[in-house]
C-alpha cells in the first residue's frame, strides 16, 4: 500500500477517534446529576439524615426502636448505605435490608411513618419534588426487606 494513502488513513482513524472522546466528554458533560448529588452530596446527605434521625427520635410511632441506639453509629451506616445506592462515590459495606431489620418485627404503619419522617427531612433540605420522589421510590423498594413481608 502507498505510503501516503496508509497515513491519510491512519490521520483521518486518529482524528475519528479523537472526535469520538470529545463528544463522549461533553456527552458525560452534559449527563444529569446523579441522585446523590441532587440531594447535595455528602454534606447533603448527612443533614438529611441527621435530621431524619431527629425526626425518628420524636415520632411516637417509631420512637422505641431508636430509643438504645448509637446514633452516630447509625448514620454512619444509613448515609454509606444511601450514598451508594443514590449514585455516590461509596462502597456499601454494612448488613443487607432484611438481616438488619429481622428482629425488629417492623410493620406497615412503622415503615410508613419512618419513610415521612425521611421525605419530611429532605423537604426540609430544599430537595426538588423530582429528587424527593425518587427518594419514596427507592424507600418503598425497601419494604418488603424492611418488614419482612413479600409485597407492599
Amino acid at each position: 500500500m502507498n505510503t501516503r494513502i496508509t497515513r491519510r488513513i491512519a490521520a483521518v482513524t486518529l482524528l475519528s477517534i479523537s472526535t469520538l472522546f470529545a463528544l463522549g466528554a461533553v456527552a458525560d458533560e452534559e449527563a444529569a446529576p446523579s441522585l446523590y448529588e441532587r440531594l447535595g452530596a455528602a454534606e447533603g446527605l448527612t443533614q438529611i439524615i441527621n435530621d431524619t434521625i431527629a425526626l425518628h427520635h420524636k415520632n411516637p410511632d417509631i420512637a422505641h426502636y431508636f430509643a438504645d441506639v448509637d446514633d452516630d453509629a447509625l448514620a454512619g451506616h444509613v448515609i454509606a448505605f444511601f450514598a451508594a445506592g443514590t449514585g455516590g462515590p461509596v462502597n456499601y459495606q454494612g448488613r443487607d435490608m432484611v438481616t438488619t431489620h429481622a428482629s425488629m418485627n417492623i410493620s406497615n404503619a412503622d415503615f410508613d411513618s419512618a419513610v415521612a419522617d425521611v421525605l419530611k427531612a429532605v423537604k426540609a433540605n430544599g430537595v426538588d419534588a423530582e429528587s424527593a420522589a425518587e427518594v419514596a421510590a427507592i424507600l418503598e423498594s425497601l419494604r418488603p426487606a424492611v418488614t419482612g413481608t413479600s409485597e407492599s
